[in-house]
Order: C-alpha cells, then structure tokens, then sequence
C-alpha cells in the first residue's frame, strides 16, 4: 500500500469518487480539483478527514489544504482518480450552457490553472534574481556585477521572466487541453530573435506579406498567451475534427499554425499588449492616489482572503505587474508584511496560551515562521479566536500602512516562511532596508497586541468573547 493510500481513498469518496472529478491540481500547500457535480460534496465532511486542514469551494475549483506534502499526495491521487499528472482533462465545457454570471469566475479559472504550474519556475529564477540584488553594488556590495557568480546569477534569474510567454503558454495548454507542441512553437514565435529586432528596427512588417503586425516586444508578458492559446484551442480542435485522417498527422498542425500565425501577431496578442498596459495604467493610478491606504488594507485583511480563497482573484494582479513593470507595489508589497504580522500574532498566541492550546501554538510557530505554511495557523487560531483577529488586523495595517509610506515594492517570488522579506530585494537597495523597517513593525505590533490583550480568560485562547449571560429578574 502507498503512503498516501487511505487518505486519497477518503477523499474521493467525499467528493463523489473519481466519475465526478473532471481535473486535479495542486499548488504549494492544496489539491485543487475541478468537479463535474459540486452539490454532491459534503465539505464538512472533507475537513473531518485526518490530515486536511481545511476546505473551500473557490471559483470552479475545490480547494483542499493539505499542507507542503501535497506534492507527494497529488500523484498517488491522480493515479487513484484515473488522471494524468501532467495532463488537463477535458470538462467537457463545449456543452456546458453558457451562464454570463460564471464567466468572471470561469476567466479566473483559467488564468489561475494556467500560471499555476509556473509558480516553481518563477520562486527558482526568483531566489537566483534575489541573490543577484543582493550580493551586489546596490545592497551588500560584496561582488561586482561583472564577476562570474553575479553574471550566472544574473542570466538564470532573468531567464525566468524574460521566457514567460513560453511557461505561461505551457500551463494554459496544459489548462485548455490542447497541443503544448503548437502552444509551445507559438509563444517561442512571440519572443523569437528575429521578431524582436524587426520590431527595435520600428520598420513596417506584415505577415505573409498581407496582413500587417503590431511592433510589440512580448518577452516577460502573461496576456498574449493566454490569449492565444485560448484561441489555440479551439482552432486545433476544428481542423482535428475536419482534416481527412490520411494527411491528418500533417494537416492539422501545419494548418492551425497558418492560420494562428496572423491571428496571434495582429490581433490577440496586440489586444493583450494593449490590456497588460491598461491595467498596469490603472494600477499606478491607485497605487500613487492611494498607495499607502491600499497595502495597508492588504495586509490587515490579506489572511482572511486567502482562507476565503479570495486571494486568487487578488494575486493574479500581482503577476500582471511582475512581468508588465518589472516588481509588484501594491498586492505582494501587502500580503508579504501581512505574513509578518501573522507570524508576530502566532508568538504572542504561544506566549500567552497553555495545556493543548501552547502545545498547537509551539507548532504553528515552526510550520508558519520555518516551514512557511500558513493554513495551520489561519484555520487553527486566526478564524477561531476574536482577539487573534485584532492583532493581525492592527499589525497588519500599521506595519503595511509604514511600507505604503516607504512605497516598499517586490522585484521577485521567493521563501514564505521568515525569508520572505527577501522578496523586496531585486530593485534598489533602499527598498529592502525599507521593507525589512515594515515587515518588523508589523511583526512586533502583532505581538504586542497579543501579549497585551491576551487571547481569552480562561489561557486555552477559545473563551473569549462569548457574550454575557443575561442577569436573572
């Protein structure tokens, strides 16, 4: 029997066995699933499971929290639900009716599934990224940028965000069900050599000689991906259906590549150009009207959103301004300072509870501060106890509040435990000091509040705030 046998076991059967599951994927601490049937699913029951920390329908997804070691429980799941790791399976959508009301939902859906699997693209290229910034002239000064380490550091790190039309292309073919052979040809087309110097050169360029392109530099963008393989998927699946079986392995993708070709290059991938700097224009709007004011509220309410699942819709924000501008100064800037105070309630949490309740907190303190895994935390104290509720809050918002002022930004994806901080290195070197001054002020307002207040009458940090019994006549 495999490790995770039982487990897996109890959870397909909680979720109406392998027919009513269409999708599997998993991120960094859940196993999201796509189902065919949601009203059949007993959530409460999934969270009863030994082992899941909780459990949230978010958009069209089923979200499991499992913890860090979800990536050794996917495959045993996969294998046990008849699906394929690596492989998108096909939800059948041409029939679903069309609901306007799910489509905000269903475009979420598909931006999430599709940047997903390049999250350890993005935090390996990342942690090269942070040590270049950090190790050099701007920061710690201890090498120059021309010695060989900084140069490899240096090419690596940048290697992860300039090739992002291809890993975003990837995930979404993989998303859409499509060839990621085409998807893959396509989105190296958007960055390839000779492209990007017609489009330096600023000369005139049609393609086939008929239909003329946008000159745009792609490189480091997410929309014209997404866009075209979108679009891909639905092309290569209509000249599968119509190209005569004899030439059919030849056929199809030289005709969907025909026809792909003006497609991306004049229309889908502009309209994704066009997109990425609309909502990078508005961004920098609300970020210089409201800078300040906008991480703050991030970062007090930043946990919240993420045992909602809300996060989802939030952080996709966060990745546009990654490859658009280069760093993210409003969602990542919060969230990150929002760990922080999480971390500094936790310690107060340890410090002032005791029996079970100490014990739980010692090992939140580890897996949250070490480990970087907030669910046991969010789950077992922040959603069940009101005062741990304040301190997050009031940490949160002063130490995000003081990182607006300072306009803390991060330049890349990296740890998520105590480390997190070094997200912030990347730009200029006053950017780190000032976002380390933010994270500490969050961390310690957090844990003040807690020390000061406490967490409930009795020490287990559960009885506070029950209300008072009303007075006999």
């Amino acid at each position: 029997m495999a490790k995770y046998t039982e487990f897996c076991e109890q959870i397909l059967a909680q979720t109406g066995g392998k027919d009513n599951i269409s999708n599997a994927l998993h991120c960094m601490t859940r196993l999201r699933l796509n189902l065919k049937d949601r009203s059949i699913v007993d959530v409460n029951k999934v969270k009863e499971i030994k082992g899941v920390l909780g459990a949230q329908f978010s958009g069209e997804q089923f979200q499991i929290i499992i913890g860090q070691h979800v990536s050794e429980v996917y495959p045993e799941f996969c294998a046990m639900a008849g699906l394929g790791e690596a492989k998108a399976v096909d939800e059948n959508l041409d029939h679903e009716p069309f609901d306007i009301k799910k489509l905000p939902s269903k475009v979420l859906d598909y931006i999430s599934g599709s940047i997903a699997p390049t999250l350890p693209i993005m935090m390996g290229a990342g942690f090269f990224k942070m040590f270049y910034a950090i190790l050099g002239p701007d920061l710690m000064g201890v090498l120059p940028n021309e010695a060989a380490l900084m140069q490899t550091l240096y090419i690596v790190g940048n290697a992860g965000f300039y090739f992002m039309p291809v890993f975003v292309a990837w995930g979404a073919a993989k998303k859409m069900n499509t060839s990621v052979a085409l998807a893959l040809l396509l989105s190296c087309l958007l960055i390839d050599p000779n492209i990007i110097n017609i489009v330096e050169a600023g000369e005139p360029f049609s393609i086939y000689g008929a239909i003329p392109m946008q000159l745009n530099n792609y490189t480091q963008s997410v929309l014209p991906s997404l866009l075209m393989i979108f679009a891909l998927s639905y092309v290569y699946r209509f000249f599968g259906k119509y190209v005569p079986k004899a030439i059919k392995i030849i056929g199809v993708p030289f005709a969907t590549v025909v026809v792909m070709l003006p497609l991306t290059f004049c229309a889908l991938a502009p309209i994704g150009n066009w997109m990425g700097m609309i909502l990078s224009a508005f961004f920098s709007t609300v970020y210089d009207v409201a800078g300040p004011l906008a991480i703050a509220l991030i970062a007090a309410f930043w946990p919240f959103l993420v045992a909602t699942g809300m996060h989802i819709a939030v952080i996709q924000i966060a990745m546009l301004n990654l490859t658009s501008l280069g760093y993210d100064p409003i969602v990542l800037a919060g969230s990150n300072i929002a760990n922080y105070a999480l971390m500094g309630m936790t310690l107060a949490y340890f410090i002032r509870t005791k029996g079970e309740e100490k014990q739980m907190a010692g090992a939140n303190v580890i897996t949250l501060i070490v480990g970087g895994i907030s669910e046991p935390t969010l789950f077992g104290i922040l959603l069940r106890n009101k005062r741990a509720m304040v301190c997050q809050i009031v940490g949160g918002f002063i130490g995000g509040l003081v990182g607006g002022i300072l306009k803390v930004a991060v330049y890349t994806l990296g740890a998520a435990n105590f480390l997190t901080v070094l997200q912030y290195a990347g730009g200029p070197g006053s950017n780190f000091i000032s976002a380390c001054i933010a994270c500490a002020i969050a961390f310690v307002a957090a844990a003040a509040v807690g020390i000061a207040i406490g967490f409930g009458d009795g020490g287990d940090g559960l009885k506070n705030f029950k209300g008072k019994k009303a007075k006999k006549a």
